[in-house]
């Protein structure tokens, strides 16, 4: 299961046949998830494949009750809860933990990107002991995003930039990012914030109008959501990647494509995004919603020599190929699906 449009492309360039399933990212409306479940259903009877991989709250939970319904065993990744657990209505929350319960029953392996949800799903018995694994979030592909010789230190009085990559939802910390960025523009006028990211007319996003109101063009500047092959010249001409989130996180992506390329990063003592920061190592934590220690970890960036910053950069590399190489992932991924296929059995 993929998102669509340029996914689907990429995908069909390797002959992979893609079965359109359009569902609502958000919101729970029966009729609406009742139809998605049928249309996935159709797709499973139709491919009947050996094994379905599912990604995401919504493919997750409908994807594995349309594979029961099929046959078909299932491999689960938990990318982080999402706001689904962290819903300030508990009859929602505990609905969806409910849905994942009678979902994962069908699930021959379920993967969680960090320990905190793994241990939340296993204590709330949502899913079993056995079943349960941590894999080291999506990874990160290090071939495509890794230190280039443009990053070597070179003393100059150029400006700093940072910059922030994600769904502009308040809870991925995108006012407290705007709010230090004020405050450093003041402080340090060599100081420069971009913000990558894909907006949407949810009240979970931040109002445009506040983002087309503070980015100037010149010391903040907003470029939209952009597509992936392009994010490794943005990385590259940053100096610092900041995620503030308070959001429930697997691991954020942005944050270990920036580590592999040699950038130190600032985010927050939360779920996921601690596990990529070794503090004051290859980069700092702040706690959530906390814009004077925003403040403070950017003002260490800009006050560090290019070599300290590079020296943190290289820290953050070595931390990825260590822990976070994708390869590490996908070999377990195939090494799971072999055993479901040749064994019927999990090792």
């Amino acid at each position: 299961m993929a998102p669509p449009d340029s996914y689907v492309e990429k995908l069909q360039q390797y002959n992979v046949e893609c079965f359109p399933v359009h569902f609502s990212q958000y919101g729970m409306n029966p009729f609406k998830e009742i139809a998605t479940l049928i249309r996935l259903y159709k797709g499973f009877r139709k491919y009947h494949p050996d094994v379905s991989l599912h990604y995401t709250i919504k493919p997750n939970i409908f994807g594995n009750i349309a594979a029961r319904m099929a046959g078909i065993p299932v491999i689960n990744n938990v990318a982080g809860a999402g706001k689904a657990f962290s819903h300030e209505s508990k009859i929602f929350r505990l609905t969806i933990e409910k849905l994942f319960k009678f979902s994962l029953k069908n699930a021959m392996k379920v993967f969680f990107q960090n320990n905190d949800d793994m241990n939340y799903f296993i204590e709330k018995k949502i899913i079993s002991k056995v079943k349960a694994e941590r894999i080291p979030g999506s990874g990160v592909d290090l071939n495509k995003f890794k230190i280039t010789d443009s990053q070597f230190p070179k003393e100059s009085s150029k400006e700093i930039r940072f910059l922030f990559v994600g769904r502009l939802l308040k809870q991925k910390g995108i006012e407290e990012y705007l709010k230090a960025a004020s405050k450093m523009i003041k402080k340090y006028s060599n100081t420069k914030f971009i913000i990558v990211g894909e907006h949407d007319n949810y009240d979970d996003y931040i109002n445009i109008n506040v983002i087309n109101q503070i980015c100037d063009g010149e010391s903040i500047k907003y470029l939209g959501g952009v597509s992936p092959d392009v994010m490794p010249g943005i990385v590259e001409m940053s100096d610092c990647v900041v995620l503030p989130s308070y959001y429930r996180e697997g691991v954020p992506r942005s944050l270990l494509e920036a580590a592999a390329m040699g950038k130190p990063i600032i985010t927050t003592d939360n779920i996921g995004c601690k596990d990529v920061v070794d503090d004051n190592i290859n980069g700092f934590k702040c706690p959530i919603k906390n814009v004077h220690c925003l403040v403070e970890a950017m003002s260490k960036i800009v006050e560090m020599s290019a070599e300290e910053r590079f020296k943190m950069g290289i820290s953050g590399r070595k931390k990825m190929e260590k822990e976070f190489d994708e390869k590490l992932i996908i070999d377990r991924y195939v090494h799971i699906i072999n055993s479901i296929i040749f064994n019927n059995t999990i090792v």
